[in-house]
């Protein structure tokens, strides 16, 4: 393969997994480029700045480009148009945020089709299943173009599977980064190529920090300030500790519509000079924080709505670092923990059971440091961000072996 369209929801990200994806395939002598449909990023890691030469913007259901090339579509491929749209929204009738998604992207998927055709690449991407999956599929099946998907967790996966099982099968191939999501797409869509692939982490990055652990215990939790991460656990088992006389502090890293409920949180917890928020970071100013933390925190929770983490990435950045990890039976987190080795498990949504789980080892420094070293060798054996890539790599390339491992 020499060339791949991505389409995605923002790019460049300070998430960065999709990313170091399209950089290695760059790096291999692959032509790529990216779409988005809500906007080019503006907060990313520095070290992406260049992938902003590659991204463009189109979904915006206002832009009269999308229209443009609908209504040139229309004329050229009604045969192909008209029914899979119908198709799409059919699929999507008992979802009104299904249904509304698909209307509103349809002018996009007819822009990303006429880039692909104009500029000639092989492959269209969808790097999340859900909206960005089906402007790929569309846009490849009027442009006929190869196509492909990754899938991820929550709003991707579990918020809506409408027209999901459509795009799967018409896949080359989709990949899911949990075990547990590529089972429930085989069990979706029979006979499908869905491969089970981990994102895995930069170690020549992550696995060359030093660890410093802090004297006093100092717990860690990333990502954005939303409920299914549950931070808000993590603030009440902070809470806990302190009655229990542990005086333990918790950094929180990230932002998101949450801040202000976890700020209150910790107030009412009377934790709030034991808890500091320090807002989005970037890769290198969240070195130090890895190199001191205690422990990691990845309470995550299933949400009633479907929403919920998958491995976050920031599980195994901190396993690679040397930091244990305290996370929660819920989603894709088993497959990275191994309790009494890398980590400890609790159940989701249970503040008091989270601080029973992580209470023995902030009184054993010497257990906290013995689980690190152990998360450390495990990453290297499973979650090697280049080994995982060649795996993708094959797959663009048509490979017929599986490309699943670990």
């Amino acid at each position: 393969m020499s060339s791949v369209l991505y389409v995605t929801t923002t790019f460049p990200t300070l998430a960065a997994f999709i990313e170091n994806e399209v950089k290695r395939l760059q790096a291999c002598g692959v032509r790529v480029a990216v779409v988005t449909l809500r906007g080019v990023g503006r907060d990313h890691q520095p070290e992406h700045a260049p992938l902003l030469a590659l991204t463009r913007s189109v979904g915006s259901p206002l832009a009269w480009q999308g229209w443009l090339a609908l209504l040139a579509w229309l004329v050229r491929r009604p045969h192909v148009l008209v029914p899979e749209t119908a198709r799409m929204l059919w699929a999507s009738r008992r979802s009104a945020y299904a249904l509304a998604g698909h209307l509103a992207y349809l002018p996009a998927a007819a822009r990303v089709a006429r880039i692909a055709e104009r500029e000639d690449f092989e492959r269209i991407h969808g790097a999340w299943a859900h909206f960005p999956a089906s402007v790929a599929y569309l846009a490849a099946r009027l442009s006929g173009r190869r196509f492909s998907m990754a899938a991820h967790a929550g709003a991707d996966l579990y918020r809506t599977q409408a027209f999901l099982a459509q795009k799967v099968r018409a896949a080359d191939f989709v990949t899911a980064c949990v075990r547990g999501n590529a089972e429930m797409l085989r069990r979706l869509a029979p006979g499908s190529r869905i491969e089970w692939l981990y994102h895995g982490t930069d170690l020549a990055r992550f696995g060359a920090i030093e660890r410093a652990r802090a004297a006093s215990p100092s717990l860690l939790v990333v990502g954005r300030l939303a409920p299914a991460k549950g931070f808000d656990d993590a603030i009440g088992a902070v809470g806990e500790l302190r009655r229990r006389g542990i005086a333990a502090r918790l950094v929180v890293v990230g932002e998101g519509p949450e801040r202000e409920r976890l700020v209150a949180l910790a107030r009412a917890q009377r934790v709030e000079d034991a808890v500091e928020f320090r807002g989005a970071l970037t890769h290198d100013a969240l070195a130090p924080l890895y190199a001191a933390a205690w422990l990691l925190l990845a309470p995550s929770k299933v949400l009633a709505n479907g929403r919920r983490d998958g491995i976050p990435n920031v599980v195994i950045e901190a396993m690679a670092a040397g930091v244990p990890v305290a996370g929660t039976r819920a989603a894709g987190l088993e497959e990275a923990i191994v309790p009494g080795r890398t980590g400890t498990l609790c159940e989701p949504g249970d503040p008091r059971g989270l601080a029973d789980a992580i209470e023995p080892l902030l009184r054993d420094p010497a257990e906290i440091d013995r689980m690190g070293a152990l998360a450390r060798a495990s990453t290297r054996a499973t979650f090697d961000g280049q080994v995982n890539f060649e795996r993708l790599r094959a797959l663009f390339a048509g490979a017929p072996v599986r490309a699943e491992g670990a």
